[in-house]
């Protein structure tokens, strides 16, 4: 004969379970849980990308122009660090 017992928590009880345990017991949970949820964390990091490009397209030409800009900054503070 087995006993069972059903259980059901809200996020609220189950947050207030958590600050129960130890930390080692933390850190444990938080890398299974990001374990079963970084394929859709990424997804939604790739959606956010995708639709901020779709709204602010960028020519060839001005990628490139900021390109070097930015070369020319870290090529200037390189050459100003050898003074």
């Amino acid at each position: 004969m087995s006993n069972k017992f059903i259980l059901e928590l809200d996020p609220v009880a189950v947050e207030q379970l958590v600050d129960k345990l130890s930390m080692d017991d933390k850190i444990r949970l938080v890398r299974k849980l990001e374990n079963e949820t970084w394929a859709r964390r990424l997804d939604e990091v790739v959606f956010s990308i995708r639709k901020r490009f779709k709204r602010a397209r960028m020519s060839d030409k001005e990628v490139l122009r900021i390109c070097e800009e930015t070369r020319q900054k870290f090529y200037n503070e390189r050459i100003k660090g050898r003074n």
